[in-house]
Formats: C-alpha cells, sequence, structure tokens
C-alpha cells in the first residue's frame, strides 16, 4: 500500500531534523546568534558570590553582533568566590537537544582586558545545575573577537563535584544552556562578550589527553598569554595520521570547515581560532588558551 505523499513528506522533513541535530555541523546553523537587541532575550545574567556586593552587573546587552556583559568583580567584601556572566539558551535549535553528533564548540568572544573566561555547557537537572556540576572549560579570551574552537573533549566537570559529576556525553544528550562567566582575576571592571555559537561536527580526529597529569601547568594565565609562540603546539589543520613520531601531550583541536553552499549568515565570516588546552592546577580545569 502506498503512503499519501503528504504524510511522506513529513516523515521525510522529521527525519531530515533529527539528521541535523544528531549532526550539527552538516546543517551550518548557528546554535545561537545576537542579530539584534531583542535577542537578549535569550540570555539570562549570572551575578553571585558568597558575600553579597562582591559581584555586580551593570548591563547585559547586545552590541555589533555579540552578547555584551558590564559589572564589577571582586573579593573587597571578604567573598571567598565571585562570578559574573550570563547563561544563552538556543535560538537555532529546541532547548535540551541531543548534541552527541558535536565534537567541539565554536564560540564567539572578546574581553576588554584579557582574561580567563569559564565556559560551561548545561543541561536541565537544576541541582547540578546550581552545584556547577555541568562539565566547564577556562578559556583565555583577549580584546579582540574571535571564534574559538573548543574541543568538547576538554570540558569536565570540577574535581570536587564527587559523585554529582556529570560528564559531556551525558551533558551532550540534553543540552539546555550555555554559561559564560568571568570568575577570576582581575579584579575590577568586568567586561566581555559572547557571539555566535555552534557546536560543530568536526570530523578531524582529536587527540586524546595525557591521562599522566604530570605536566600540570603551573604557571598564572598571563604567563600563559605571553608565552613565546615557540614554546606552544598548535594543531595542523588536518587529521592526525599514523606517523611514528610521538604524540604531543596537549590536547589539539581546529574547527571543521563550512559547510558548502551555505548562507552569508551560515558560518562564521572569521576563520576559527585554534586552541591548546591543558589542565591547569591554578584552576583544577583544562586551560584553554
Amino acid at each position: 500500500m502506498r503512503g499519501h505523499p503528504l504524510v511522506l513528506a513529513l516523515v521525510a522533513g522529521l527525519a531530515a531534523s533529527s539528521a541535523l541535530l544528531a549532526n550539527p555541523a552538516r546543517g551550518g546553523a548557528a546554535w545561537v546568534r545576537f542579530d539584534d537587541a531583542s535577542s537578549v532575550a535569550s540570555a539570562r545574567p549570572i551575578v553571585a558570590s558568597d558575600v553579597p556586593g562582591d559581584a555586580t552587573l551593570a548591563a547585559l546587552s547586545v552590541d555589533d553582533g555579540m552578547l555584551r556583559v558590564d559589572g564589577e568583580l571582586g573579593l573587597a567584601r571578604g567573598s571567598r568566590w565571585a562570578t559574573l556572566g550570563a547563561e544563552i539558551a538556543p535560538d537555532g535549535i529546541e532547548a535540551g537537544a541531543d548534541l552527541s553528533g558535536a565534537a567541539v564548540l565554536r564560540i564567539r568572544l572578546a574581553s576588554a582586558v584579557a582574561r580567563p573566561l569559564r565556559v560551561r555547557i548545561k543541561g536541565s537537572d537544576r541541582e547540578i545545575g546550581n552545584s556547577g556540576c555541568y562539565p566547564v572549560v577556562v578559556q583565555w579570551v583577549s580584546p579582540v573577537a574571535a571564534d574559538y574552537a573548543l574541543p568538547l573533549s576538554a570540558f569536565r566537570a570540577p574535581g570536587w563535584c564527587g559523585t554529582r559529576a556529570t560528564t559531556i556525553a551525558q551533558t551532550l544528550r540534553a543540552v539546555q544552556r550555555v554559561e559564560v562567566t568571568a570568575n577570576d582575576e582581575p579584579a575590577g571592571a568586568v567586561s566581555f562578550s559572547v557571539g555566535r555559537i555552534e557546536f560543530v561536527a568536526d570530523d578531524a580526529r582529536e587527540r586524546d589527553v595525557d591521562p599522566q597529569p604530570a605536566r600540570k601547568r603551573q604557571e598564572s594565565p598571563e604567563a600563559l598569554a605571553a608565552a613565546a609562540p615557540a614554546s606552544r603546539l598548535v594543531a595542523p589543520v588536518a587529521a592526525a595520521t599514523s606517523s611514528a613520531t610521538a604524540v604531543p601531550r596537549r590536547r589539539l583541536a581546529a574547527a571543521a570547515p563550512a559547510p558548502t553552499g551555505a548562507s552569508p549568515n551560515a558560518a562564521p565570516p572569521t576563520p576559527s581560532k585554534r586552541v591548546v588546552c591543558e589542565f591547569s592546577a591554578r584552576y583544577q580545569l583544562m586551560l584553554c588558551y
């Protein structure tokens, strides 16, 4: 018995939508963009410190295609920690979509002064979210807006989470929000921006993180940022081959190329910034730069 053409068309459309969610890179659509002032509705501010007043929000706005967070951050009132930023819901894909097909988070970031920003991927469990136990990575951000290609395998829950720790594989099955916050030095005025966010199914093979933590970073973020380029390892665009040379211990990742035939708005206008991620003894998290 032949199916009705309309029914067949609907089934085909649903199958295509499911394939797009499972393979984020195939469609070229952003998970979220900030095209106009109304886009600020997709963001919720995060302002917290264990002593009230050590984190303050001055403004949450959209400027030149990016969500901008302005405020103050410090420990002058006696806080042991303070955080300022925003959590962002999607507009290109439904919240809670299964993004297990992604290997890279491509996110546009900039900061008025160079500083570390924490990027966290969050699911729907409120208790885990409130405890800060969804996977996170620390990204060193410069004043120049850039699209950072962060390997999702670098995201992990903080070590102190214990049994509440959630893996990135578990979180990607139902992604609700992406959180970006300033938590660390420098203290004082905070101004950073978050632009287009994409979950990318990067076909390039990623190299494994060294399971032995013998080479943990002890340097400050400032020292990392000032390191000479010759002392860093940068990932080649091509996938790793079966060469006999030793595999570097640092995690390397590059963004997948933009889909062919995509519209001008479907891909970032600038090349992604390839990052190096290492375990930081200072943050007890992966630090990318």
